[in-house]
């Protein structure tokens, strides 16, 4: 089963590669072995997201993102995102208007989420899961949003061009979580802190 997961990312994208990719060209390439790739890999998976680009085409990316991560945002961008989760179990925290909704996502299952829908994945140690993306096209922004725990107010909704997803938005949550006026409710006054990784559903 996963070894055929690993022939139908194979033939997913294939144009020029991120540095943090595995080197995809323009021709077709290869069968690979997916659970080798995690292993050789396992060292640049870091919270907060943990992310890496397993291929980064000109349409689609395909993303291995391994627990636990560190996440107390809500991403929302204006396209599909597609959910594989390979091993163990994660929760999909999405917001809908003003309640939040959690899905718990178990190994071997699949999760998709439509455009401009805030979600939150919330991702336990030994987990591993493969994220489809399609790529923005120019003047499409990325949002990365924190809302208050204790009173629900949007906080701040950061919007960028993302060039670089394994990059950028770790960059982003950081800058914001090491800013005290930032990451104050005007609402309620409460500080949004820095989250430890997560340990359990």
């Amino acid at each position: 089963m996963r070894t055929e997961i690993g022939y139908v990312i194979a033939n997913l994208t294939a144009t020029k590669p991120k540095s943090s990719g595995i080197g995809v060209a323009t021709a077709v390439q290869p069968p690979i072995n997916l659970n080798r790739w995690i292993e050789e890999n396992r060292h640049l998976f870091k919270p907060p997201v943990s992310n890496r680009y397993l291929y980064d085409g000109r349409d689609f990316f395909v993303m291995v993102i391994a627990g636990p991560n560190a996440r107390n945002d809500f991403h929302l961008v204006d396209s599909e995102e597609y959910f594989y989760q390979l091993k163990g179990d994660i929760k999909v925290r999405i917001r809908e208007d003003d309640e939040i909704v959690d899905y718990i996502v178990h190994e071997g299952e699949t999760f998709f989420i439509p455009p401009n829908v805030p979600h939150s994945p919330q991702r336990p140690p030994d987990t591993i899961g493969v994220v489809v993306e399609r790529r923005r096209p120019p003047g499409e922004k990325e949002h990365v949003i924190f809302y208050c725990d204790n009173c629900g107010a949007l906080v701040e909704d950061i919007h960028f061009d993302c060039a670089d997803i394994v990059q950028h938005f770790s960059r982003a949550m950081l800058e914001f979580w090491n800013d005290d006026a930032r990451r104050t409710c005007k609402n309620c006054g409460k500080k949004i802190e820095k989250p430890e990784p997560v340990k359990s559903l």
